[in-house]
């Protein structure tokens, strides 16, 4: 009866020791969850739609940021790669192509809806555009800006690309 009880009471003592070690390890991990969630604001994107013509480009920004400032400068080079800020920007190799048959647009304005910053050190800036050309599908409807940093801190577009 002795040993029973001593039994026993060893079952008691090592349930008791494991309800206190569960409960502190579940108070641990809501310490660590409560302490890894930070909230990141998100800069506010500006909600003017941006327009553009052939025979009116100017060279000063529409916006004083730089990253929306580079996509600003791509879609004048789109409308007009002789642009005099074309020759010095760093922008995707097809934006000059010149070739018979190629439907470029003189008119082009864009509102940006969304901004998304990927692990791989870019950021992609969602546009939602409209233009009176083609110009290999990439300036109607939902246009993705790819951007990317020198280790100057310059922001350029590094790839274009369109969802239908």
């Amino acid at each position: 009866m002795k040993k029973k009880l001593i039994v026993i009471l060893c079952m008691l003592v090592l349930l008791g020791f494991s309800i206190y070690l569960i409960t502190q390890t579940k108070d641990a991990d809501r310490t660590v969850t409560e302490e890894s969630v930070v909230e990141i604001e998100m800069p506010k994107l500006p909600e003017q739609i941006f327009d553009f013509e052939k025979d009116s480009l100017t060279e000063n920004c529409s916006i004083d940021d730089p990253m929306f400032c580079a996509i600003e400068i791509a879609v004048k080079c789109t409308i007009n790669p002789e642009f005099s800020l074309c020759a010095k920007a760093d922008l995707p190799k097809f934006i000059f192509m010149n070739e018979p048959g190629l439907d470029r647009p003189t008119e082009m304005n864009y509102k940006i809806v969304d901004k998304k910053i990927l692990g791989n050190g870019t950021t992609e800036i969602y546009t939602e555009s409209n233009c009176n050309g083609n110009w290999f599908g990439l300036c109607q409807g939902t246009i993705i800006y790819v951007m990317a940093q020198k280790p100057e801190n310059v922001w350029y577009v590094k790839d274009i690309y369109g969802i239908e």
